[in-house]
């Protein structure tokens, strides 16, 4: 399994735990990394995750809301909200090198962990926000 695969994955774990239960984030994240054997640079990038959403989670919220069509933040699954901060959190302020590929991994998750109109679901409002990232750098280089 490729690493970023395998971070997205954990990661993911993480921030539903989080999301769930509440508490501490980086807690939350060491105690599930010391039930885990992961490579270090599964671990180095699960920290670059889970940080980027924790410094960023008030505007990585924003975002989703302001791309949720008829339906409102609260009501968001607790997977599809963690999949989509991740998400917003790598292509929007990490930023990837083969975004394909993460949207390709998230919608995967959202198969995975969710119900059976989650990955659609996913890939919309993921598509839609990176669209725009890309609409609005277009606008900056003219």
């Amino acid at each position: 399994m490729r690493y970023r695969k395998r971070a997205r994955e954990e990661s993911l774990i993480i921030l539903y735990r989080w999301d769930l239960a509440g508490g501490n984030l980086n807690a939350i994240k060491e105690e599930h990394l010391e039930e885990k054997e992961l490579s270090e640079e599964v671990k180095k990038y699960i920290d670059t995750l889970i940080s980027t959403v924790s410094d960023n989670i008030v505007k990585i919220d924003s975002i989703i809301e302001e791309h949720l069509e008829n339906w409102s933040f609260d009501r968001l699954g607790y997977i599809e909200r963690s999949i989509l901060r991740l998400g917003v959190a790598e292509l929007i302020f990490i930023g990837v090198q083969d975004p394909g590929r993460a949207f390709n991994d998230y919608i995967d998750l959202a198969k995975k962990y969710g119900d059976e109109k989650a990955g659609k679901f996913v890939h919309g409002i993921l598509g839609n926000i990176y669209k725009q990232k890309l609409s609005s750098e277009d606008k900056v280089k003219n």
